[in-house]
């Protein structure tokens, strides 16, 4: 197990050497902790984390056994691509036209992801999708259910340790 921050930073490294395929489910577990699946492939890792305040997250994550079938959700793959000039006023000008707005928004995720650097050559970047569940971990096997637990509680240890104080309502 590692810090959110550090996987996240390990799995960026990892996207940007090879941006295509890559999968994100999120959601909240029913302890109202954070949830995030990532995969590439047979590759997948965890992600816990707890929201401090609205600008901070502590968290947990590791990399999980390689999967025996990868998750395959229709649809694009997440990734990053780089908006131009011209897309962003046909943004500002489909805005009010939700059928406009859907062409565009496939025409843009269409495109090929592209690493980090890449991607902020332009002037805006296209950030997802990223799949929202109730239960992220359902897309994964049961056997899963046992790192899950282990991840829960370091994680409530973590929030008992440090961030006792967001967890109770002031009176």
């Amino acid at each position: 197990m590692l810090d959110s921050n550090r996987i996240r930073s390990e799995i960026a490294r990892l996207y940007d050497r090879d941006p295509q395929g890559w999968r994100v489910l999120v959601g909240k577990d029913r302890f109202g902790f954070y949830d995030a699946i990532i995969t590439q492939g047979a590759d997948a890792w965890q992600v816990k984390e707890y929201q401090v305040n609205p600008y901070k997250f502590v968290g947990l994550g590791t990399k999980l056994p390689s999967l025996a079938e990868p998750m395959v959700f229709k649809g694009n793959n997440f990734g990053l691509r780089p908006i131009g000039f011209n897309q962003m006023k046909e943004l500002e000008n489909a805005a009010d036209d939700p059928s406009n707005m859907s062409s565009l928004a496939a025409r843009l995720l269409s495109q090929r992801p592209v690493a980090s650097t890449e991607a902020m050559e332009g002037p805006a970047v296209l950030h997802g999708p990223v799949l929202q569940s109730p239960r992220p971990l359902d897309a994964l096997s049961s056997a899963h259910s046992k790192l899950d637990e282990k991840l829960r509680k370091e994680l409530q240890n973590l929030v008992n340790r440090n961030f006792r104080h967001t967890t109770t309502p002031y009176i």
